[in-house]
């Protein structure tokens, strides 16, 4: 075993070499880049490069061989297994790490397979992964350029491990051990909502409530101070909800079990969705058969994308599948996305081999192995369709496509267009609603558009559920909540978090706006609500046609209503009596000194 997190160690039986073993500082930094490139060859130029940067020795070649002499009579007593290990190449030199096992590859495994797991095995896996973490990676060199960049990649995975960690904790019951993970998180980046979030829900099912809303007071003041932002609606929902106490196990991680094989359940998933995907499967069928095709799906939160996704992926074989999702945090990083689904794709694949140097634009790990350079972006397209054609047929998913960076999203046109040769189905997921219409996204240029709409009642009708229409309005989403809360229309905690904290993302003023909007009787007229606000008509009838285009409300005629019955009712049951009480007397009032109009829509909405 040869571990990197943490000083280097070699361990063969109980013969173990630390970082002053190896011969000496360089004999152990040639070792070190060596295994930095995970097996793939790296130049002998390149290695001079990184071991004396602009000032090599006069002979550098002749001491690099001389490191590497030492290096391997330390590695081993035995000859022929030290050459083995560490191989000499055409101006070149590669670690055998196929040879070996390297901590760094367990790790990933663990993660990776976690990813597929039923929370108690996930747990397990990411708990296992995370005991080999005995330090940073290569901690014996901290300013060496060939250990900042992996330092940093493992760095971020470290932090997503403890973060699962901690969900899969909570989701089993075990409080003290999420608030450890979550603590782990948040010491490894200040910045974490996710891990501060984390903290908070420990301590509050811990019953320690006034630590997590001081948890949450202390952040919220570092985010304020030191990045002039303010904590996200999901995370003031969960402020509100520990000041109304509500009940901890409403707003838990359900736990993942293992998935039965079931005809029925599937069908269920699946509800009003089997014919879209049957055309994505046919859609796929036809790019993989010849060419390359983007197919992209569109739809709001919750009509069921990624479940889609889902199916798809579960479904295709004989094909590289490779999958990501976009994030919003990571959109100035270009190709991040593009270069995960690739990953995922191409697992177990020598990208090293492939002399496509450009490619190192995409998956920086490569510029390891070679020197780094700066690639026309032509150039970068080309390597990426000469992968795709080696390793074809390819299917990529990415999911959230509207948080793309711009560079991957120029990446799917022009694989889109660049066609011929390339087989591959490139399938996206998207709210396009979400964007201006100047995005990038706007632009793109789908070969198949499967646009998802709401349930309609005919296909809500058989299941049987009075009132599950114009509760839900046929989102899929807000149909399986209700379903999953006992088969009636009651909403549940979780639900009715989730959409709260979707509601106070639309910022303090569009969150006022649709908490009196759900006083008044639907459909409603801009002029009683601007009463009630006491703002003017024409600027808050801007804001409404803006929580439109949000698809919050929807215009009827010259009116609006919420699109949605139940976000009306989530809002509804947010307000307290005695504010309820108060707008509506103010509303009777409003309505005494006014136009029929507000009378009416005064009458409906005490009386509703």
């Amino acid at each position: 075993m040869i571990r990197l997190f943490g000083p280097l160690s070699v361990e063969d039986g109980e013969r173990k070499l630390g970082p002053r073993d190896l011969g000496g500082t360089r004999p152990k930094q040639v070792l070190e880049i060596l295994l930095t490139a995970r097996g793939h060859r790296v130049p002998t130029d390149r290695l001079i490069e990184l071991l004396w940067g602009r000032e090599p020795p006069g002979d550098p070649t002749g001491s690099l061989q001389t490191f590497v002499s030492v290096l391997r009579r330390h590695l081993t007593p035995e000859r022929e297994r030290a050459r083995e290990l560490v191989v000499t190449e055409p101006e070149a030199y590669r670690f055998a790490t196929e040879l070996v096992a390297l901590d760094l590859d367990r790790f990933d495994q663990l993660l990776e397979g976690s990813a597929r797991e039923p929370t108690r095995l996930a747990r397990a896996s990411l708990e296992q992964a995370l005991g080999l973490v005995r330090g940073e990676v290569f901690e014996d060199e901290p300013y060496a350029a060939w250990a900042l960049d992996l330092r940093g990649s493992y760095q971020g995975r470290i932090l997503g491990a403890h973060l699962e960690a901690a969900e899969a904790a909570l989701a089993e019951l075990d409080f003290a051990a999420a608030l450890a993970h979550a603590e782990a998180a948040a010491a490894l980046d200040r910045f974490s909502e996710r891990a501060h979030r984390t903290e908070m829900l420990a301590l509050y099912a811990l019953d320690r409530p006034h630590e997590a809303l001081g948890r949450y007071r202390s952040f919220r003041m570092r985010l304020d101070e030191e990045l002039g932002l303010e904590p996200t609606a999901e995370t003031r929902a969960l402020e509100a909800a520990v000041i109304r106490q509500e009940d901890v196990h409403s707003l838990l991680p359900r736990p993942i079990r293992r998935a039965q094989a079931d005809p029925g359940e599937r069908a269920f998933r699946l509800f009003g969705r089997i014919a879209e995907l049957e055309a994505l499967k046919q859609a796929v069928r036809n790019a993989i058969g010849g060419g390359v095709a983007l197919i992209q799906i569109e739809g709001e939160t919750g009509l069921g994308k990624t479940r889609l996704i889902d199916e798809l992926s579960a479904e295709l074989e004989d094909v590289r599948v490779g999958r990501a999702s976009c994030s919003e945090l990571e959109r100035h990083l270009p190709y991040v996305p593009l270069a995960a689904a690739l990953r995922d794709a191409l697992t177990g694949v020598d990208l090293g081999a492939a002399p496509l140097p450009a490619l190192s634009q995409i998956l920086p790990e490569l510029a390891l192995v070679e020197a780094k350079h700066e690639f026309d972006e032509l150039d970068v397209l080309e390597a990426l369709v000469a992968l795709i054609v080696k390793h074809a047929p390819l299917v990529l998913l990415l999911d959230d496509l509207q948080w793309a960076d711009p560079r991957t999203l120029a990446a799917l046109e022009y694989l889109r267009r660049r066609g011929g040769d390339v087989s591959a189905a490139l399938v996206t997921a998207a709210r396009a609603t979400d964007v201006s219409p100047e995005h990038p996204l706007r632009r793109l240029k789908p070969d198949a558009l499967v646009a998802l709409e709401p349930l309609s009642p005919d296909e809500l009708a058989p299941l049987g559920i009075p009132g599950l229409y114009e509760s839900t309005g046929g989102n899929p989403r807000f149909v399986t909540e209700t379903l999953a809360n006992g088969r009636s229309a009651a909403l549940s905690p979780t639900l009715t978090e989730a959409l709260l904290a979707q509601c106070r993302g639309e910022g303090t003023w569009g969150y006022r706006v649709l908490v009196a909007a759900s006083v008044l009787g639907q459909p409603f007229e801009p002029e009683p609500l601007a009463d009630l606000l006491g703002t003017d008509a024409a600027e808050l009838t801007e804001e409404l046609e803006r929580l439109c285009e949000r698809r919050i409300l929807r215009i009827e005629g010259l009116r609006f209503r919420f699109r949605y019955d139940l976000v009306r009712q989530v809002l509804l049951a947010s307000i307290s009596p005695a504010r309820q009480r108060l707008l509506h007397q103010r509303l009777a009032a409003l309505a005494a000194e006014s136009s029929p109009f507000s009378i009416t829509q005064t009458t409906s909405s005490m009386t509703g």
